[in-house]
This record gives structure tokens, C-alpha cells and sequence, in this order.
């Protein structure tokens, strides 16, 4: 958490920190350490074991006053930014600017650059800063600000769970209108036309609106063969039909920043014996990875459990590649168990055979196994959990049913 942070610079011999970037969309880091959205971004400034000083537009600094999270606010104005443009450029200004309020605040040795900004821009901040003095150091992930930013705060979890309220809600009244579609020939009709993954789409789209949230990675709705594919989207001309298997993979954002994940496999109608077997494969691995959830689990123990379930019901896992039985599986649990949620969509801690970290209380992951089966289909069934002391709460609400 971000009250971590001077513990881990301490223990990383790091003496000063800056997170930067021209906006805090898609700068997870800077929109971390300022509390939330700010249109024209702005430079954090830190120093170990001192309150962090923000400097930010003055178009945006009653905003950043009212997210509270940094009590020390002020203008590139109160710097003279102006001043250093007209002189200098502004290219050159920035980091003369940022080497300006280093030495304002005492911040010397050590220090790291955070935030987002394109590699070039990155580098010759990078190379300027050394050129006046600086100690400018890189870091391996995880860095400073990734590992605060894996376990959540309670204000934190109670955001990603208003996401999550939101992203159920979207989910049910999709499920509803499904289930309610008149249905003719094994083809589903919602008004006049036939129900297609496009058609699908664009109602998704139009709950998203509704509830004020957008999908910047987009959302998976496959059906039949396309299914099969943990990835694929969907194809927008494909018919809705009844028996066939369709996975809905929802993974909206909020304007706080915080993500959701989601997903939902079934058929409209009667399943098919195969079918229902997948469904109930993952349901059961589902099941057994979340009852192992709790403070101190290493997380490939859930992804092992996992794959047991699912290999015991005769699918081929992740697991054979471990073992070298084969380079890579062709069907069956193709994919990792799950990974943490917060400012990104997919950060640490990571559910899988790669890493044995421990998971701690107030961490944010989704738990989804899924099967697939090429030129058939695929099921995935996946919610989004904090982990506590000893298991586990579940942050939505969504049926998991396989015939709607």
C-alpha cells in the first residue's frame, strides 16, 4: 500500500522518487500516487521518510486538491516554468524544472523515475538529469510503486467493488435480454432480427454508457468455435443459436481508474453433454482454487489445484508443458489461474506455475480456469476476490449458470 512506500525505498537504498507523466490516463503509477485523475498529469516528488510534493497545471490543481491524497500542491507557475521555456525550450525546461525542486527539497543520492512517458522523452529526461548530477537509477519489476500498489487500501478494494457492482449489473441484464429472446429454429431473435455477437456488442456497449464505464481492452463475446479461442473477441456476424457455447469476458474501467474482470460461460437452451461436462470441470476447479485462497498462500498452490481438478476430468492442463509432455497444449487449461486487479487490468500477484510469491491480505485477483476445445468451444468461468486473513470475498455478484 502507499503507506509502504518509505519502508521499500529504505530497504532498496533509494533516496528520492519522481512520477511523472503529461496525464494520468493509462499512468497507473502517477494516478496511484496522486489518488486519482488528472487531465494534464503533473511530477510527484518524494523523498524517503518526507510528505511528497506535487506539482501540477494550475488548470488541474483544485482537482488535485479535492482527491486529497498529496497535501503539499503547487503550480509549475510557483517554479517559474514559464521562465525555463522561454529560455531554454521546452524540452530542456522539464528537467531543468525537475532538477530545480530536487534541490528545493534536499532530494539527493538515489533516485528513481516512475510514471509514463514515451521511450524517447523517457530517456532524454533520463540522460539530462545525469548530465547536472543526478543519480538516476532504473528498477526491476517488481518496482517500488508495484509492489504498494499490489495489496489495496480499504478505500482502494471499496472502489474496485463499485466497478464490480456496475460490471454485474451490465452482465445480468445482458444475461436477462438472452434469456428472455424469443427463440425459432434454434435462432434467437431480439426485435426483428437475429441476435448476432455484434448485435450483442453493441448492447454491451450501450450498459456500459449507463453505467459510466468504457472498455479500453475491449470485451470478449465468442460463440461456437470461436469460443475455443481464449482470446477471440467474437466474430460480430456470427448467429446466436441455441446449444452452442458462449463465453462473455467483461473487463470494463471506471473514471477512478480501477478495473474489473468477469466472466461467463453458457448456452441459450440445452447444453450438450460435452458441454456440460466443461461446465462442470471448471465450475468444480473454480470452486477448489477458491477454497484455497487465504494471507500466505503461495499462489502456483491455487493454479495446482486447479489443474488437478481439471485433468482428473480428463483435459489436458498448462501443467504438460511444466512436466515437458508436450511444447504446448492444444486444448484444455491453456492459460494461467488468474492475476491481480487495481489501476491495470493485469498486474502482480500472478496465479501460475512462474511464481511461488506468497499472497497477503487485501490483494485484488480473479480466479479463471477455463477448458477449451478447438472446432467446438471453450468455457471459462471467472469472478474477481480480495484476499483476507483466512479465504477470500468475492466483489460481484453473478450467477454462474450453464443453460440460461
Amino acid at each position: 500500500m502507499l503507506n509502504d512506500i518509505d519502508a521499500e525505498m529504505q530497504r532498496r537504498h533509494i533516496d528520492g522518487m519522481v512520477v511523472l507523466g503529461d496525464t494520468t490516463l493509462s499512468n497507473p503509477d502517477l494516478t496511484y500516487v496522486v489518488g486519482g485523475s488528472l487531465a494534464r498529469g503533473g511530477i510527484y516528488f518524494k523523498r524517503v521518510s518526507q510528505s511528497p510534493l506535487l506539482l501540477t497545471s494550475s488548470l488541474d490543481i483544485q482537482k488535485a486538491r479535492k482527491l486529497g491524497r498529496v497535501k503539499k500542491i503547487q503550480t509549475y507557475t510557483d517554479h517559474d516554468f514559464e521562465k525555463l521555456t522561454m529560455q531554454y525550450g521546452r524540452t530542456e525546461a522539464y528537467p531543468r524544472l525537475i532538477n530545480h525542486v530536487l534541490k528545493e527539497l534536499g532530494i539527493e543520492g538515489k533516485i528513481v523515475l516512475a510514471g509514463r512517458n514515451d521511450l524517447a522523452s523517457g530517456i532524454h529526461l533520463f540522460s539530462t538529469l545525469r548530465t547536472f548530477g543526478r543519480d538516476i537509477t532504473g528498477e526491476a519489476s517488481p518496482t517500488i510503486l508495484e509492489h504498494a500498489r499490489e495489496t489495496k487500501s480499504s478505500e482502494e478494494i471499496t472502489k474496485i467493488r463499485t466497478v464490480g457492482t456496475k460490471t454485474a449489473r451490465v452482465v445480468n441484464s445482458v444475461l436477462d435480454i438472452l434469456k428472455d429472446a424469443k427463440r425459432k429454429h434454434g435462432h434467437l431473435w431480439i426485435g426483428k432480427k437475429h441476435a448476432t455477437v455484434g448485435s450483442i456488442r453493441k448492447l454491451i456497449a450501450t450498459r456500459f454508457a449507463m453505467e459510466n464505464l468504457t472498455a479500453p481492452e475491449g470485451t470478449i463475446f465468442a460463440t461456437g468455435g470461436s469460443s475455443a479461442d481464449p482470446h477471440s473477441s467474437g466474430i460480430p456476424s456470427a448467429e446466436i443459436k441455441e446449444g452452442r457455447l458462449i463465453v462473455f469476458d467483461i473487463f470494463p474501467q471506471s473514471e477512478s481508474g480501477y478495473w474489473f474482470d468477469l466472466t461467463r460461460s453458457f448456452t441459450i437452451g440445452k447444453a450438450d453433454r460435452k458441454a456440460r461436462h466443461m461446465f462442470e470441470a471448471v465450475n468444480e476447479a473454480q470452486d477448489a482454487a477458491l477454497g484455497l485462497l487465504r494471507d500466505g498462500l503461495p499462489g502456483d498452490e491455487a493454479m495446482s489445484r486447479a489443474c488437478d481438478i481439471i485433468e482428473r476430468n480428463g483435459f489436458r492442463t498448462l501443467r504438460d508443458i511444466y512436466q515437458r509432455k508436450m511444447s504446448e497444449p492444444a486444448s484444455g487449461f491453456v492459460h494461467s489461474l488468474g492475476h491481480g486487479v487495481g489501476l491495470t487490468i493485469g498486474e502482480r500477484p500472478y496465479l501460475t506455475f512462474q511464481v511461488k510469491d506468497r499472497l497477503r491480505k487485501g490483494q485484488v485477483v480473479t480466479v479463471e480456469p477455463g477448458v477449451y476445445l478447438p472446432g467446438f468451444g471453450g468455457v471459462r468461468i471467472e469472478d474477481t476476490v480480495t484476499i483476507t486473513e483466512r479465504g477470500y470475498r468475492n466483489l460481484s455478484h453473478v450467477p454462474k449458470m450453464l443453460e440460461l
